[in-house]
């Protein structure tokens, strides 16, 4: 009989805020050229009633290519609704995290290759054990930063995907939890 899952117990969560901002930026943008394309249509069929043609049916193309800016300037606005509403959420447990989709950076694919510019693959459990080193706020950096040994790149957590006050409850838990990994030597990885 195989035995039953233990369940997870979870001691924190902290919200993240992984795309409304540039999610808010491309609706306005859609919204704009959309709505620009929408008001320009009729102009553009009174000009080639009105005898001037070529005019006329350069503006009904520009319109036609534009107006598919409102349609997704919409499935934005239900994404980031959806988003605030039941965003991702980052989980702390008494011996680990736990990661979501957004921080375990990006697979390899079918060939080993990891995109250029994305986060290093991290787990989806980083336990306290396996972290050696976190490097916190110091005024100028503004992330944390986890040194583990579960993947070759660092986990890296800025101020920006938290909310509130969430960025230094984190970093206290942390603290608490794994003291010596903010120490200024940290402790060597098992050989």
């Amino acid at each position: 009989m195989a035995s039953e899952p233990v369940p997870l117990v979870v001691e924190h969560a902290y919200p993240l805020r992984v795309g409304c901002a540039a999610q808010g930026c491309a609706v306005a943008f859609l919204a704009v050229i959309g709505s620009a394309a929408a008001a320009t249509l009729p102009a553009g069929v009174a000009m080639v009633q009105g005898g001037q043609v070529p005019l006329g049916v350069l503006l009904c193309v520009l319109s036609v290519v534009g107006l598919p800016a409102l349609v997704f300037a919409a499935i934005l606005v239900v994404s980031g609704v959806r988003e605030v509403l039941n965003p991702p959420q980052l989980y702390v447990t008494k011996d680990a995290l736990v990661l979501p989709p957004q921080l375990r950076g990006a697979a390899p694919d079918a060939n080993g290759n990891v995109p250029p510019d994305a986060p290093g693959p991290q787990p989806l459990v980083v336990p306290f054990a396996a972290i050696r080193a976190v490097k916190g706020s110091d005024g100028r950096s503004t992330r944390i930063r986890i040194e583990h040994d579960l993947a070759p790149a660092p986990l890296l957590l800025p101020e920006f995907l938290l909310t509130g006050g969430d960025f230094e409850g984190l970093e206290a838990v942390l603290r608490k939890a794994v003291p010596a990994a903010f120490t200024s030597d940290p402790p060597k990885p098992p050989a």
